[in-house]
């Protein structure tokens, strides 16, 4: 019977914006019958399994031998263990990603992630659906929920303290996309690993002085589920080579964005 292998590797960032850390996940088949492809997944410190984004969202492909993919997800400063749906019960050795800064990773272009400054985090409510009724001659209410409260929404601010943090900010969150918000769980904060969805993002100044390059940047968000999809983790000069020239790669993609995101 085949037997899938998940090996994880922790690879530190170097701390510079683009470089957020990963785990290096290396796949091996082994025995009869070979598996094709392969779903690879991680045990979070609170149970929950969850796949492991590939380039493109699908299995994993093993036809060629040896996989290879990088989960850029795990939550910072907690023990995960890595396994497969081929093969649940193999499970790999803990590891866990000693990062001690906040981030917000990009699952789809994790080369748009940055570290990030955290001023202070707002007012976070969990609403709820409910309707209030208030019937003729009744002293009280009758109230109607769904039955669920709702996820959290939050505010978060962030300082900017240079021009070039502030463009890859504004990179960072020009698409639009869920951005993981990876807080270290050793901080303390009540808030540890969450995607969000950021609404409208507000900039002020903190000096009133035109040349002062330090911004405070205020995010309202929702929490929301794990977005589907796959994740360009690496563009590297082979995939760059193919371009005959500078002007070619130029026509090919219209901004940083596009080449970061590929393919």
């Amino acid at each position: 019977m085949s037997t899938v292998t998940v090996t994880p590797t922790v690879e530190p960032s170097t701390g510079a914006i683009g470089d957020p850390p990963r785990v290096r996940l290396d796949v091996v088949d082994a025995d009869a019958p070979a598996v094709e492809s392969v779903t690879v997944t991680r045990l979070d410190p609170d149970g929950r399994i969850v796949p492991v984004r590939t380039f493109d969202g699908n299995p994993l492909d093993l036809t060629g031998g040896p996989g290879l993919i990088y989960d850029y997800e795990a939550p910072f400063g907690a023990p995960v263990r890595y396994s497969s749906q081929e093969s649940p019960a193999t499970v790999s050795a803990e590891v866990t990603v000693d990062e001690q800064r906040v981030w917000l990773i990009h699952p789809g272009v994790p080369a748009l992630s940055m570290p990030v400054n955290v001023a202070e985090f707002g007012k976070r409510s969990r609403p709820v659906a409910r309707g209030v009724h208030r019937p003729m001659s009744r002293r009280y209410p009758v109230v109607q929920t769904d039955g669920r409260r709702k996820a959290a929404e939050a505010v978060l601010e962030l300082n900017t303290f240079t021009l070039s943090e502030r463009a890859a900010f504004e990179t960072l969150t020009d698409d639009a996309a869920t951005l993981l918000l990876n807080v270290p769980a050793g901080f303390g904060w009540g808030v540890g690993a969450e995607y969000v969805d950021l609404g409208d993002l507000d900039e002020e100044r903190l000096i009133i002085w035109a040349g002062q390059p330090r911004r405070l940047q205020t995010l309202p968000y929702l929490v929301v589920d794990r977005p589907v999809g796959g994740s360009q983790a690496e563009r590297t000069l082979a995939d760059l080579a193919e371009f005959a020239s500078l002007a070619d790669l130029a026509l090919a993609y219209e901004s940083l964005l596009d080449l970061a995101a590929g393919p």
